[in-house]
Parts: structure tokens; sequence; C-alpha cells
């Protein structure tokens, strides 16, 4: 077996409950297992996941623990046994990883694993990696630092320090609060931004192959290849950092009709 994406070495906590189920499905999902975890990690702990097909969804919410609920799906009961998932727990931080035994077999697509995660708002989201999956966020007010390979980034109502990639896919956000930094990047895909009426930030923003639209005074420039931005929101007390090769960027204050035609 080897790792997709190394995890830190800990302590496995908490009791995993696994039910097994054969079901009519397509090909990738006729056999499927869920799974649930929780982590009393207090209201400020630490999160990381690695994910290599599957989409994953991380809720904020007023609570002390961190909890997972995971299920994987595969096109046979052997398959369904070589997708793990292994978590553990070291000082507060809770790591998951999902391994796939023989992960370079060309069947490797043949399993994928969900997750449904809910965590304190506070909590500090180190590192979430997919390869193949849309990623959502929402309502976190700790830093986040997240990104897929293949697929969608959506975050809403952050209020943390943010950094949001993809390869193939749209990052998009919107923010709850003031945040001292923000970083969207994309290579094939658009980039959006929605801040508070009253957000301060200084703005930097570039596309190869692509348009840029900004709220409020922030003008984009036109360039001989592609198009770029400076420019300042209020006081320009924070930063925020955009770019993608293949696609738009947008930043709207959320109070602005998004739909209104560009100058």
């Amino acid at each position: 077996m080897r790792r997709l994406i190394p995890a830190a070495a800990a302590i496995v906590l908490a009791a995993t409950l696994a039910v097994p189920a054969a079901v009519a499905k397509k090909d990738g999902e006729r056999f499927k297992e869920a799974t649930h975890e929780t982590f009393d990690t207090g209201k400020s702990g630490r999160f990381t996941l690695s994910n290599v097909n599957g989409s994953v969804t991380v809720t904020g919410y007023d609570g002390s623990a961190i909890e997972v609920d995971a299920v994987k799906y595969a096109s046979s009961q052997e398959r369904l046994a070589e997708t793990t998932i292994k978590s553990s727990v070291d000082d507060g931080r809770v790591t998951i990883e999902v391994e796939i035994e023989d992960d370079d077999r060309w069947d490797n697509g043949s399993s994928r694993v969900d997750f449904e995660i809910r965590v304190p708002r506070g909590t500090r989201i180190d590192d979430l990696e997919l390869v193949n999956g849309n990623l959502k966020l929402e309502g976190i007010s700790g830093r986040v630092d997240a990104a897929s390979v293949n697929g969608d980034v959506t975050a809403e109502r952050l209020s943390g320090d943010v950094d949001l990639s993809a390869v193939n896919g749209d990052v998009y956000l919107t923010v709850a609060g003031a945040v001292e930094s923000i970083k969207l990047h994309s290579v094939n895909g658009m980039v959006e931004l929605v801040v508070p009426r009253d957000a301060s930030a200084r703005v930097s923003a570039s596309t190869v192959h692509g348009s840029i639209r900004a709220a409020g005074d922030v003008r984009a420039e036109k360039n001989f290849v592609g198009s770029s931005l400076t420019g300042v929101l209020g006081k320009g007390e924070g930063k925020i950092d955009m770019n993608t090769v293949n696609g738009d960027i947008r930043i709207f204050h959320d109070d602005e009709d998004r739909d209104k035609d560009e100058d």
C-alpha cells in the first residue's frame, strides 16, 4: 500500500461505526459503507484532510467537537475494503486521510469517499486537499487553507484568513467579516469574491485568458496579454490576491447586483 498524501503521525481517537451495504446503483457505487467519528477538540482545534476521489463539505457550528461523516462507494466489495479512512488526533489537530490500496491501478476511479463534516466555527483548517471532487466550506471563522485539483471550491460566510485554490475548477468565496489575507487561485476556472460593503484591503488580481470586473471604484487594466488589477477597497488594511490563467475574475460587494452588465 502506498499513500497519495502523507499524514502526520498521531493517535487514533473515537470509535468508528461502519455499516456496509450493497445497493443497486451505477457501477462505481454498487457497494457502500458509512462511518461516523467524533473528536472533542474544543472550540479552536485544527483540522487536516486529504481525499482522492469524492466530495467534501465542511460546515462551522456552535459546538466543541469535530464530527466526521463519511460514505465510501465502490464497484466491488473488494475495492470497498481496499479504500480505507485513516483518522488521528495529536495535540488538538485532527487528521483524516483516504488511502486506496494499489492506487496506481487503472481502476482507481472505481471507489470514492464523500465527506460531510461539522467543525466548531473557530477551527483552523490547516490543509484540506482533494484530487477529484468538489469542496464546499461554510460558516468558519478560523484560518482556511484548502484546494482541489479537479473540482470547484466554494466557500460561504468565512471570516478568517483564507487561501483557496483549484487547478481545473472555479473558486468562489463570500466573506462574512474583516480578514487580513485572502488568496484565491485557479488555473482553468473562474475566480469570484464577494466582500462586505465596508471591506478594507489592497487588491491585486490577474488573468491571462479572461476579464476582470471589480466592485466600487477599483478598475482593471487591459494588458497586451490578459488583464490585471491593482487597487484599494476602503482603507486598504488587508490584502487580497486573486489570479487565474484561463478564466474570469469577479469582485463584488455583498449588496451589489452581480447580474448587471459590465461597463
